[in-house]
């Protein structure tokens, strides 16, 4: 009896085969989930800001925290800041995912440890939205303090040598806004996203909104150096009092509102990012 000309895979490599696609599309899924989290989020504090431009002091300016607690006020609020809660928890699951594992091959020379060590801070920032986002819910969070950043800033500033943990902190700060100018300068966060369509009309408005909160972050990062430099935690400044700070200025509705425009806009880099982001297994 002849034997047959070609060798058919075994039945076990199919159904492996099949178990990895299925983990990759449901990582996929919820990374996805967790990146529209991250948009609305964004927009919701896009959203208090301009509300607060014309109703608050200038030297009020407002958190992701403001923005949970004026969602919590709404119909339905605290079953949306769970799902919220939810979806930003994967997204830093996802974050920490890219960081140890490396699916987009940073590799593990200066720049590609740079980047994952920044993915992970990412990861870190948006697990304390989210915690954020669940204190408001299950009534923690009494909308007391500056936010998270300036919270936990002052406590450092508090322990032993913690002003040198807030200087280098402010210093890193700093160095993550100059980034985020340069991806949006240089286009780099363009990459792995399909800009294909209705999406490609977007990235001019999505780089300004990039280099934007670049410069947010290292005004707040320069606020945290100031503080440590001074051992002073009342010159502390999270992303709030960094807006009243800007609010206060000559001109300083204008640059508030701008802000909050930043703000929104980033909202809408992260909905891009949801809808049209290129997984390694795309």
């Amino acid at each position: 009896m002849a034997e047959p000309s070609g060798h058919s895979t075994p039945s076990f490599i199919m159904q492996n085969s099949d178990i990895a696609d299925n983990v990759a599309s449901s990582k996929a899924f919820l990374a996805r989930l967790g990146l529209g989290a991250r948009a609305f989020v964004y927009f919701a504090v896009a959203v208090v800001l301009l509300d607060s431009a014309f109703t608050s002091k200038p030297e009020n300016g407002a958190s992701a925290g403001d923005a949970f607690r004026a969602i919590e006020t709404e119909q339905g609020g605290r079953i949306l800041l769970i799902t919220l809660a939810i979806g930003l928890f994967l997204y830093a699951l996802w974050r920490f995912q890219q960081a140890v594992l490396d699916p987009e091959d940073q590799g593990n020379d200066a720049k590609g440890i740079l980047a994952r060590v920044g993915m992970a801070s990412s990861g870190i920032s948006y697990l304390l939205v989210g915690v954020a986002a669940a204190s408001v819910t299950f009534g923690s969070n009494d909308g007391g303090g500056g936010g998270k950043t300036e919270e936990t800033a002052k406590w450092l500033m508090e322990q032993p040598f913690g002003s040198w943990v807030v200087t280098l902190a402010g210093l890193a700060l700093v160095g993550v806004g100059c980034a985020q100018v340069w991806r949006a300068k240089t286009g780099q966060w363009k990459d792995h996203i399909d800009l294909s369509g209705w999406a490609g009309n977007l990235t001019g408005v999505i780089s300004a909104g990039i280099a934007g909160r670049g410069i947010l972050f290292a005004l707040v990062g320069i606020s945290l150096v100031v503080a440590g430099w001074g051992t002073d935690p009342g010159d502390v400044q999270g992303l709030a009092s960094t807006l009243g700070w800007i609010r206060a200025q000559p001109y300083g509705l204008w640059l508030f509102i701008a802000s909050a425009l930043t703000i929104g806009v980033y909202g809408i880099y992260s909905a891009v990012q949801a809808l049209r982001y290129r997984f390694p297994e795309d």
